[in-house]
């Protein structure tokens, strides 16, 4: 809703409402509806150009819009848990640094400890958000190649957050599509991959 619209609409005492014509009514509830819509696609537009917690917020935004039972947790060093069926979960980690994945990296050693701790039928993906000020065909690499071996031997996928959005976008066109490639996910077994 635009400012003008807000403050005037705030402004306005609760009687009103029900003294205009039924049109009003039913203009009102579709601007609140188009608001809210917007509201939500914005929340998931956050992946583009996010870090570390908002993105993490975004990325949960996201994976609840591609219909994952998305499991809620307090700590919050604790992995986003999607599942994609009873026995199945994505835990997605969130990168805290806006730059590539490096071999020493905390976000590595933090995927390490959730490997740990992970079940067999769990999957870890680290989420990366190089350089979110730039778009996202002109970023670069999001690992490092030291970095790359070290997850390929340590079973963890890394997924750029555009990557992530371009299978949003994909859903709201075809969602089988969608879900087979977050099935591709799971089944990827470590390194950088590119949902196409």
């Amino acid at each position: 809703m635009s400012a003008l619209a807000r403050s005037t609409v705030a402004e306005t005492p609760d009687w009103v409402v029900g003294e205009m014509p039924p049109g009003y009514q039913t203009r009102m509830a579709e601007i609140q509806r188009l608001s809210d819509e917007m509201h939500a696609m914005d929340a998931i537009g956050r992946v583009l150009w996010q870090t570390g917690d908002p993105l993490k917020h975004a990325v949960r935004a996201l994976l609840s819009s591609l219909k994952c039972e998305v499991e809620p947790s307090q700590d919050a060093d604790a992995p986003i848990s999607a599942k994609l069926d009873q026995a199945r979960r994505l835990l997605f980690i969130v990168a805290g640094a806006a730059g590539p994945i490096q071999k020493t990296s905390q976000d590595l050693a933090h995927a390490f400890q959730i490997m740990q701790f992970a079940d067999e039928r769990d999957r870890v993906v680290l989420v990366t958000n190089v350089d979110p000020s730039a778009r996202p065909s002109e970023r670069p690499i999001a690992v490092t190649a030291d970095a790359q071996k070290v997850v390929q031997r340590m079973g963890v996928n890394i997924l750029e957050a555009s990557t992530l959005f371009g299978l949003w976008r994909l859903s709201l066109q075809d969602a089988t599509k969608a879900r087979t490639l977050l099935e591709r996910l799971h089944a990827h077994d470590g390194g950088p991959l590119a949902l196409t």
